[in-house]
C-alpha cells in the first residue's frame, strides 16, 4: 500500500504524454487540472515549433534577395533594406499562425495548471492578455511601445514560469483529482 501511494506521488509525464494531453487530447478543455510537466512540455513544444517554422521561413525568404544589393551595406542599411523589401514578413506572418494555432492550448493548459495549484482561473487573465498582445508585438516590431508591450510580456511571462514550479496539491483539491495518478 505504502509502496503504490509513493508510485503515484513520483509519477510524472513524459514530453509525449504531455503533449498529447494538452495539444490533442485537452486542448479546449478548461476544466481539471494539469501538472507542472504539461504546462513547462507544452512551453517547450511552442518554443521549439516556433524556432522551426521561423527558421524555415527565414529561409524561404533569405532565397529572394539579392546577394549583389546586399554584398556593400552596412548593418543598418541591412536591416533597413530587409524590413523595406518585405522578404521577411513571411517570418513574421508563420510566427504569427504559430501562435494563433497554439492560442487556445496554452489558455487551457495555463487555466488548468492554476487549478492544480487551487487558484482560481481568473488568474489566468494576465497570461491572456499578454498573449494577445505578442501579436501586436509580432506585427508591429521595432515600434517604441511594442518593445515596451514586449517587456512587461516577457516579465508576466517570467512571473507564471516562477509560480508554476510550485507542486500541485496531491490530493484532489475544488478543480478534480490529482492529474499524476495513475489510471488503473
Amino acid at each position: 500500500m505504502a509502496m503504490q501511494i509513493f508510485q503515484m506521488y513520483i509519477y510524472n509525464m513524459t514530453f509525449g504524454e504531455a503533449l498529447d494531453s494538452s495539444v490533442v487530447n485537452k486542448y479546449k478543455t478548461f476544466s481539471g487540472r494539469a501538472c507542472r510537466a504539461e504546462w513547462y512540455y507544452f512551453h517547450i513544444f511552442s518554443i521549439l515549433l516556433s524556432i522551426i517554422v521561423g527558421s524555415v521561413a527565414g529561409i524561404i525568404a533569405g532565397t529572394s534577395i539579392d546577394p549583389e544589393a546586399i554584398r556593400d551595406l552596412s548593418q543598418e542599411e541591412l536591416t533597413d533594406y530587409l524590413v523595406d523589401s518585405g522578404s521577411f514578413n513571411v517570418v513574421i506572418y508563420s510566427t504569427v499562425a504559430i501562435s494563433a494555432l497554439l492560442f487556445l492550448p496554452s489558455i487551457s493548459v495555463t487555466v488548468r495548471r492554476l487549478q492544480d495549484l487551487n487558484i482560481t482561473y481568473f488568474w489566468a487573465l494576465p497570461y491572456f492578455i499578454t498573449y494577445i498582445l505578442g501579436f501586436y508585438v509580432i506585427l508591429n516590431q521595432g515600434e517604441e511601445n511594442a518593445e515596451r508591450l514586449n517587456s512587461i510580456s516577457s516579465l508576466v511571462f517570467i512571473v507564471y514560469l516562477l509560480v508554476f514550479a510550485k507542486k500541485g496539491d496531491y490530493k484532489k483539491n475544488r478543480f478534480g483529482e490529482n492529474p499524476l495518478e495513475k489510471e488503473s
